[in-house]
């Protein structure tokens, strides 16, 4: 396991023109070289490669199967095909003669579904204003605008007056429904402007009446029929997609996937150079990867291709290595910046340091569990969309996916499984379920609570300077780690000195805090503290190994001035407000902590001298489950985003900021997937194992 990403090498090929397609496809198939521009010195006896008659030929033929696969309707394919070379894909190309058919019958399901919806809307429409006696015809007059209007009933009496004073001409017909009144309307041309107003005014929706012959009742099983044979002829034309889709379509589909991955090569081609018999490229390749890659190549091309090592221009891309559980983490740090190919990937300590802030900002077992719960409700409802309707409202399902689109969303509710299982053991520990204890509830000690309560208190608060001790020791063991990170990557770029001076920026961080936590924890008379015994503190006075931090943390000083220059210095504050930054754990788990017991004592528990509003009555009891329901709504709310977003900063700022760079661009190799065509050599078969067909191809 390392903590670094991928290791990458930068190589070049040079093979024969005659085996330059072939090679193109291995790599495609292969899926391991990020293919680059040539670099200058190769470009200084080699010419640019150009896309010739062939790639025009091929981007033609991809639009035009792009076009069938879109207007016909999937069906299964199972059969996979090999296509040889370009001549035998353009040959299967010619073959397909259905283009004109399908245009047709696509352009005739496009005029009947907008026809479709002509009379549907029109349908509505007179079935919702069958109220009106006279021929629809009468609305289409020269001199009037007619509309169809819904108005709230108690706006439509004002209107209407409003409206009847802009002109004796206005016509009103309506029908009153319980919450609110339709009608139909004609106002002179004249007064159309100042008619819009009002309706805007008083919230009235109106829809422009349609141009129809007859009366809403004759219209109603016209428009039916009408409908009806509408839906025939188009389900026959649906019929005839559907047969030649069952014919054609497991002939179009893979000649589609082979022209996507010939476009693929086409669109690298400005990346290539040659001469009059060969050509040559450059990647990156994984690192591991090269040998095997050079022994295909050898196989596939008969030995006539060369691959080797070139030294690196420009920074290599960025392939993340972790292992299975914790690279689901990487949605974090993508999110922050993406690492560098050569620098350390904090994925790892990520993957195990944010869940347990997480579990300790949370610290109550009833609100980890409910987040767990939906956390795992989450991943399977993204993961089976079609598994039917769920309770959730539309809107905040919509603002969800506004805010964060599903996958990601998927991604985030993993990432906190396990911070929720922390949340649940330390809930435990303190004895903390919704704000109650299973102490206060039933008067007995429970041994399994590790962190009890004393009194009425709950455990976070009788701990609580215990509690700040940790945190403190947290946030140093961290920001050491960062710091540690930080000389590690000026080691793995040769620079010493700013090696050094990060192990001094440890020595520092280490005095200051344990010197501060002496003078808090160890004070005696004749110290500057004040205290019960010391009421008149004099001179500075400490103790011998007080005086031996002191003296470490200075000789440190002039050594992060050497190494990492004279404003090195000015960042000593920061040092030490990032190490107290991490108090926020405890502050945050004490915010929500108090305000749970604030409002389950007023409503359940009572205390002080109070007596609970549940022993009130039924009325003061209702209102107490309601309280009791809305805190523990309110403390989940902010347990999801506080512990969340603290988290995280925590992590990007104080520990990010003493080792990470960023800013890495993310590897994309040459290639694709294959769904329904084979690999064109038989080295990729036994090397990179193709997926299985998918089994509905998408439209």
């Amino acid at each position: 396991m390392s903590l670094r990403p991928t290791p990458m090498s930068r190589v070049a090929l040079v093979g024969l023109r005659d085996d330059e397609d072939r090679i193109l496809s291995f790599l495609h198939d292969r899926g391991v070289v990020q293919v680059e521009a040539i670099s200058k010195e190769a470009l200084a006896h080699l010419v640019p490669e150009r896309a010739g008659e062939e790639h025009r030929k091929l981007a033609e033929e991809l639009l035009r199967f792009k076009a069938l696969v879109a207007a016909l309707p999937p069906v299964r394919v199972e059969k996979r095909v090999h296509f040889a070379d370009i001549p035998a894909l353009l040959r299967a190309a010619s073959k397909m003669t259905i283009d004109e058919e399908v245009r047709a019958a696509k352009r005739e399901e496009d005029g009947l579904l907008t026809e479709r919806k002509v009379l549907q809307d029109n349908l509505r429409l007179a079935r919702e204003y069958a109220f009106f006696p006279e021929d629809l015809s009468l609305l289409t007059a020269r001199s009037l605008l007619s509309y169809l209007g819904e108005s709230p009933t108690d706006r439509y009496a004002p209107f209407r007056e409003e409206v009847a004073a802009l002109s004796h001409e206005v016509l009103f017909v309506e029908e009153a429904l319980p919450k609110q009144v339709r009608f139909v309307v004609a106002v002179p041309r004249a007064r159309a402007d100042a008619f819009g107003r009002l309706a805007q005014k008083h919230s009235v929706r109106l829809t422009a009446a349609p141009d129809l012959q007859g009366t809403p009742r004759e219209l109603v099983p016209r428009l039916e029929k009408e409908l009806a044979d509408v839906e025939g002829k188009l389900a026959a034309v649906k019929g005839r997609l559907r047969r030649i889709s069952d014919e054609w379509y497991a002939t179009i589909l893979p000649i589609e996937e082979q022209l996507q991955v010939e476009a693929r090569k086409a669109d690298i081609h400005g990346r290539l150079a040659g001469a009059k018999n060969a050509f040559a490229l450059e990647g990156f390749v994984p690192t591991p990867e090269v040998p095997r890659l050079r022994a295909e190549l050898e196989r596939v091309t008969g030995g006539r291709t060369e691959l080797y090592d070139i030294a690196a221009t420009g920074d290599a891309p960025t392939m993340m290595r972790n292992p299975k559980g914790t690279n689901v983490f990487e949605f974090f740090i993508r999110f922050f910046s993406l690492p560098m190919a050569d620098e350390i990937d904090p994925t790892m300590v990520f993957a195990v340091v944010f869940p347990f802030f997480f579990g300790l900002m949370i610290g109550d077992a009833g609100y980890a569990a409910f987040i767990l719960a939906v956390c795992l409700w989450m991943i399977w409802r993204i993961g089976n969309p079609k598994a039917g309707p769920t309770l959730v409202p539309g809107f905040l399902v919509r603002f969800t996916t506004m805010v964060m689109p599903a996958p990601a969303m998927k991604q985030l509710a993993k990432c906190l499984v396990p911070g929720c299982l922390i949340g649940i053991f330390v809930g435990v520990g303190f004895d903390a379920y919704f704000g109650f204890s299973l102490a206060q509830l039933t008067g007995n000690h429970f041994d399994f609570a590790l962190w009890p309560g004393k009194g009425s208190l709950p455990g976070q608060v009788t701990y609580i300077a215990k509690l700040l001790l940790l945190s403190v020791y947290i946030g140093l063991a961290t920001v050491t780690l960062g710091l540690v990170f930080g000389a590690l990557n000026k080691l793995f770029h040769h620079e010493t000195r700013h090696a050094v001076g990060k192990v001094a920026w440890i020595v520092i961080a280490w005095g200051i805090t344990l010197l501060g936590l002496s003078l808090i924890h160890h004070p005696y008379p004749g110290s500057w503290l004040i205290t019960p015994n010391n009421p008149s503190p004099s001179a500075l006075a400490f103790q011998p190994f007080q005086y031996v931090l002191i003296a470490i943390t200075v000789a440190m000083v002039p050594t992060i001035i050497l190494t990492e220059g004279g404003l090195a210095a000015i960042e000593l504050p920061s040092i030490v407000s990032h190490v107290l930054s991490y108090a926020r754990l405890v502050g945050i788990l004490l915010a929500s902590v108090i305000l749970a017991y604030v409002i389950n004592s007023i409503a359940v528990l009572g205390g002080n001298g109070q007596t609970a509003m549940i022993t009130h009555g039924v009325g003061y009891a209702v209102m107490a489950v309601v309280l009791v329901l809305v805190g523990a709504v309110f403390n989940i709310v902010v347990g999801v985003f506080e512990p969340g977003i603290q988290g995280a900063r925590l992590m990007y700022v104080e520990y990010f900021s003493k080792f990470y760079t960023g800013n890495g661009k993310p590897f994309k190799p040459f290639g694709g997937r294959r769904s329904f065509t084979l690999p064109q050599h038989p080295a990729v078969a036994t090397t990179a194992p193709v997926p299985p067909p998918t089994p509905t191809p998408p439209s």
